[in-house]
């Protein structure tokens, strides 16, 4: 048996009984932007560091090589959000483990009885990083799957976010962030995480609240994404 790659349980493998073959590998390094967040009275912080690790390819299931199309599309679809370490060539790619974001499904091609004898299914990978990643290993396959943004994940994962919401936040209170991305898009550098910031605006319309103006980091975050302290 010949086996090109290998993800948890699910190998890629082309014998004389089967084939199911990886193509179209990508993936990449990928620097973080600087991020010059200052504050009043204190020094510029750079933040620096790479992004999370991706990876994609694809693959072609064919009935004529001994692969049961439909089944195999049903087994992956059960794997979406869980982690493990990916091996080409018997070698660890990658700088970590990395979960199974999205598998999309192409090019099916039925008999006359309705079965799947051809498909093409693409796979988007990424380095799980528990403190930043937004879908977590515990979440099923279907609430991703009914998700449509990495933003509305988050917020049915986030236990700190929903408690957020059912408490009243006002100007004046104290917070500590709890999510990833300020509202204008940047990352949160996990030392404002970790400080309390006073609020002093809210735009509950627009699910935000300014922190920390005019003496802290004046920065909108998510109203959804803060907790109080």
């Amino acid at each position: 048996m010949a086996t090109m790659a290998k993800w948890g349980s699910k190998s890629w493998v082309v014998n004389s009984k089967q084939v199911k073959a990886l193509q179209d590998l990508a993936f990449s390094y990928e620097q973080v932007a600087d991020e010059n967040t200052s504050t009043e009275d204190e020094k510029t912080t750079n933040e620096r560091g790479t992004e999370l690790f991706p990876l994609t390819f694809s693959t072609v299931l064919h009935s004529g090589a001994g692969v049961d199309v439909r089944d195999e599309i049903e087994s992956w679809g059960k794997l979406v959000t869980k982690v493990n370490y990916f091996y080409l060539n018997g070698k660890k790619l990658g700088p970590g483990k990395l979960q199974l974001r999205k598998v999309s499904v192409s090019n099916v091609k039925l008999d006359d009885l309705g079965r799947m004898r051809l498909a093409t299914l693409n796979f988007e990978f990424k380095e799980y990083d528990p403190d930043t990643t937004s879908v977590v290993v515990s979440t099923s396959a279907l609430k991703v799957g009914a998700s449509t943004s990495s933003k509305s994940a988050a917020k049915t994962t986030n236990t700190s976010a929903s408690k957020a919401t059912t408490t009243t936040i006002k100007v004046g209170d104290y917070v500590k962030p709890t999510g990833t991305k300020y509202a204008t898009g940047q990352t949160i550098p996990t030392w404002v995480k970790q400080r309390s910031h006073k609020v002093s605006q809210i735009k509950t319309s627009q699910n935000k609240v300014l922190l920390g103006n005019p003496d802290g980091i004046n920065s909108w975050v998510y109203l959804s994404e803060v907790t109080l302290v």
